[in-house]
């Protein structure tokens, strides 16, 4: 292979490798972590609390009571311990037999309940003039209440009423609470809500060219604005993290799932202020764990905080919220909520998200109109699609290489004339090409070009939760790899077959063998890790390839016979052209064959 085809593709690797390593080769490491003294795993529920303010020392935890909410594609247990979502069942077959099917993956700790509310400033001692005193108590539960759930408590200076209720769209809950003030002085109180996620270092690790399912972060979303936490961001050095949220949402999300909270208003008396979005990733482990065991692990907070406000005797005040909880289905989210916190923003595509929402419209129309509802079709449909339009720059490309065949037996000769002296060959070379009006690196640019929509397409294809689960052909999971490895192999022979029929321009035996195994064996490894239908893809791309350059060899066959031009030497100050400079004088007469404008003919 001559020196510039290597450096073209090297070119084209290098960028390929740092695209992914920048975009999508993300890592769940352990910096910037709070370590906590505690574990929950070895801690009894009713101890852990005593971090919150705990409850009245005479009051001893009454009989837990559950509440099941039949909604949307899922079923809710509620308890009366912390009027929070003890289980989220998701009820579609395809998500009720994975891993995911209960998107509470704290049921038995109390203050780590999904849609828990507290009434008091975190991190504050009671005081005569707080509306609740105690961020724990016991809620009864109203048996008459048939709509949902509805929890009560009162004391002498509140009453506070909490209805959970399921709503027409998918994987929804309205949370609406009331507290009333029933002393006779005004009191004041801080209120908010939140949802949780705890997942283990071995949850999170992701495998080789494959980002862990389960890799979780913390979103916070206002106006066109999406805040996207890592769990060793460098913002939860300090604690927390917040923000104003005005009316859109606050999240924990990963690949395929996500809970989210929206609010619907602020406290009318409040005077409209609107509660900001709070996140935090804790990191927790045992007693003789450390920090990056596998079994370690982060707790991942999101609440909407409400600004603190004081109630006059016998005031009210309201707070209503829309809770989601479930895949990250793209016209699920589109609609959730009523549509106008967009959560399909959820979905994070990367930094080529704009093209990669065009394609998710693609393949969804293909899946729709064309496929019959078959994922992995429309996934070879699309592949083809793709293909076809870029072939201009394709052909490109191939006029490239078609330009560059013909010059072969040229090549050839100079490779052999010049085999010892490096600097005179690669001037022989540029002179051949500029009479023939040739430019090596001529299809470089064309699959530059391409790269935005390879990466958007990788995006794509990674985190599309409409192939969680979804059978094709012998795959049982296109979100998942080949449990038979049969796609890697077979991929990877694809490839060595593309290899051989690709033109070798003065290629060596050890270049050709490294170009010929040494990448499909790479692409074949990675297969074993990565997702079916980014396999599926690239298969049907490796073949589509194939049968590109078989067109081409037919159409433009390799050339052969005696060079096509003139015989092409080096100048080098008076002396033979068969004789090589001394090595003082090479830099000289290279300077002198560019002052020229040529190498000499």
């Amino acid at each position: 292979m001559d020196r510039s085809s290597i450096v073209r593709w090297i070119l084209i690797a290098g960028i390929a490798v740092a695209g992914y390593m920048l975009f999508y080769g993300k890592k769940s490491g352990d910096a910037g972590q709070r370590l906590l003294p505690e574990t929950y795993v070895s801690t009894p529920d009713f101890a852990l609390d005593v971090v919150d303010a705990q409850q009245p020392p005479s009051s001893a935890p009454a009989a837990e009571q559950t509440c099941r909410i039949h909604g949307n594609r899922f079923e809710a247990d509620l308890s009366t311990r912390g009027a929070g979502v003890r289980h989220f069942y998701l009820t579609d077959t395809r998500y009720a037999q994975s891993d995911a099917k209960d998107m509470s993956t704290t049921p038995d700790i109390e203050r780590w309940r999904n849609l828990r509310m507290l009434f008091r400033t975190p991190g504050t001692t009671p005081s005569a003039d707080d509306q609740v005193k105690y961020d724990r108590f016991n809620w009864k539960l109203d048996p008459a209440f048939s709509h949902g759930c509805r929890f009560a408590y009162e004391d002498a200076d509140v009453r506070i009423v909490k209805e959970v209720t399921p709503e027409p769209r998918p994987f929804e809950l309205k949370v609406e609470t009331t507290l009333t003030n029933l002393a006779d002085t005004p009191k004041k109180h801080t209120a908010s809500i939140e949802v949780f996620a705890y997942r283990t270092n071995a949850e999170v690790k992701g495998k080789l060219g494959r980002v862990s399912p389960f890799l979780t972060g913390l979103e916070c979303a206002r106006s066109d604005e999406v805040k996207r936490l890592a769990k060793d961001a460098s913002e939860f050095k300090s604690g927390w993290f917040s923000q104003p949220l005005d009316d859109r949402y606050a999240a924990i999300a990963n690949y395929y799932f996500a809970q989210a909270i929206v609010p619907l208003d602020a406290a009318p008396a409040a005077g409209g202020d609107k509660p900001s979005c709070d996140v935090l990733a804790e990191q927790w482990y045992g007693e003789g764990q450390r920090p990056d065991d596998d079994q370690a692990g982060d707790i991942y907070h999101a609440r909407l905080q409400y600004p603190g406000r004081t109630l006059g005797p016998h005031d009210s005040s309201t707070y209503r919220q829309i809770a989601f909880f479930g895949p990250k289905e793209r016209d699920v989210l589109s609609r959730a909520a009523g549509g106008w916190p967009r959560l399909q923003d959820l979905i994070n595509l990367g930094t080529f998200s704009i093209v990669a929402k065009v394609l998710v419209e693609i393949i969804t129309w293909i899946h729709a109109h064309i496929t019959a509802g078959n994922w992995g079709l429309a996934i070879i449909v699309l592949t083809i699609g793709l293909r076809v339009t870029l072939f201009p720059l394709t052909w490109k490309q191939i006029q490239s290489a078609i330009a560059m065949r013909r010059l072969k037996p040229d090549i050839d000769v100079l490779n052999a004339k010049f085999k010892d002296d490096a600097q005179a060959k690669n001037l022989a070379m540029m002179e051949l090409w500029r009479k023939n009006k040739v430019n090596p690196l001529g299809g470089c640019l064309p699959a530059l070009v391409q790269m935005p929509i390879w990466f958007a397409l990788y995006a794509t294809l990674q985190t599309a939760v409409e192939f969680y689960r979804t059978k094709f052909l012998w795959f049982s999971d296109l979100s998942a790899p080949d449990k038979y490895f049969i796609l890697p192999f077979v991929l990877g022979a694809t490839m060595i077959v593309q290899q051989r029929i690709v033109p070798q321009q003065g290629m060596d035996p050890v270049q050709q063998k490294m170009m010929t195994w040494l990448m499909p064996g790479v692409f074949t490894v990675m297969m074993l890790f990565l997702p079916a239908a980014l396999g599926v893809y690239m298969l049907t791309n490796s073949v589509l390839g194939i049968t590109q350059q078989l067109a081409v060899e037919k159409l433009f066959p390799r050339a052969g016979g005696p060079p096509s031009g003139g015989d092409i030497v080096v100048k080098r100050d008076g002396r033979p052209a068969g004789k090589p400079p001394k090595d003082k004088d090479k830099g000289a007469a290279m300077a002198a064959a560019l002052r020229k404008g040529k190498a000499g003919v």
